[in-house]
């Protein structure tokens, strides 16, 4: 079928009570989105009646169980996309796999965000193989998947600032462990961004979408960071740094063993892939900020130092 002019999509949230599901509802309401959407955008939600409607926003009541599974098809019939942003359970994936099949949206965007699995998985082939074997599973229906990744996620006053285990920074030692010299940089989004290129996507013909899409709001160092969490707690870090490349052989044998890695693992992963540089995670050679916001002129990324 031809590109139509006139694309003009309908859109359904799944998940609206995790970190993303405030930016990306309000990114909606985005001036330039007013004739490239059809809305209102349904948003599905267990908590119904702390939801108000708006505008551009209709919640719906209904968890994502097998049990409901039919209540949703129906309310989501003939949607063109689909967003998800839901926790990375097996048992809701499975549920959300059947749904989308039954739907078939022209495109779907699925809870990836966060690190690039693509260059992870070269260097651990299963690193959260949930998420993409569910990208895998749904593109087999034949539904256009674009994954978002977005790198770390900014959120002042918790990540990057506060929370700081995934760049190194053991808090109660005073100490930073790193993977490679604290000059290396490593691709952040803070999540109205995150929001806003959500919003962006779902406007854009299912033709012009590449399959993965790799976003950031900034680029900072470890050094940046590191300094910035000193000055903002008046301390003095001691930092440590670490082969990169042989810490990641230890890993691998690790994980090739266990198939996964408990909740204090998960940070260790995340500054290790950092440390490695470019492409292998948390830093990219190319991005696709102009996809979603050409020439700046839809948003301003925010800034880390701002």
């Amino acid at each position: 079928s031809k590109p139509s002019v006139s694309y003009k999509p309908s859109v359904a949230v799944l998940g609206t009570s995790g970190f993303l599901g405030e930016p990306v509802l309000a990114a909606f309401s985005r001036p330039d989105l007013v004739d490239k959407i059809q809305f209102p955008v349904k948003a599905l939600t267990t908590n119904i009646r702390q939801k108000r409607d708006n505008s551009t926003v209709q919640f719906v009541e209904g968890s994502i169980t097998l049990a409901n599974k039919q209540a949703i098809i129906e309310e989501l019939a003939g949607t063109d996309v689909i967003i998800e942003l839901l926790p990375a359970d097996l048992g809701i994936f499975r549920v959300v796999e059947e749904i989308v099949k039954e739907i078939q949206p022209k495109v779907f965007i699925p809870s990836q965000f966060g690190v690039d699995l693509e260059q992870v998985q070269k260097n651990i082939p299963d690193f959260l193989s949930v998420k993409s074997d569910h990208s895998t599973k749904i593109r087999e229906f034949g539904v256009k998947v674009v994954d978002i990744y977005t790198s770390l996620f900014a959120i002042p006053e918790s990540a990057l600032y506060e929370v700081v285990g995934q760049v190194g920074i053991n808090k109660e030692e005073n100490t930073a462990t790193l993977y490679g010299p604290p000059q290396t940089k490593v691709a952040i989004s803070f999540l109205p961004d995150i929001g806003n290129a959500v919003a962006s996507l779902a406007s854009i013909e299912p033709l012009k979408l590449p399959n993965s899409i790799r976003i950031q709001s900034d680029e900072v160092s470890y050094a940046d960071i590191i300094n910035r969490y000193e000055v903002d707690h008046n301390i003095k870090l001691k930092v440590n740094q670490i082969d990169g490349q042989q810490t990641l052989k230890s890993a691998q044998e690790k994980y090739s063993k266990l198939k996964t890695f408990g909740p204090g693992d998960f940070f260790f992963y995340l500054t290790l892939f950092g440390g490695l540089g470019t492409d292998n995670g948390l830093s990219y050679s190319s991005n696709d900020d102009e996809l979603v916001n050409p020439n700046g002129q839809l948003w301003s990324w925010s800034k880390f130092n701002n």
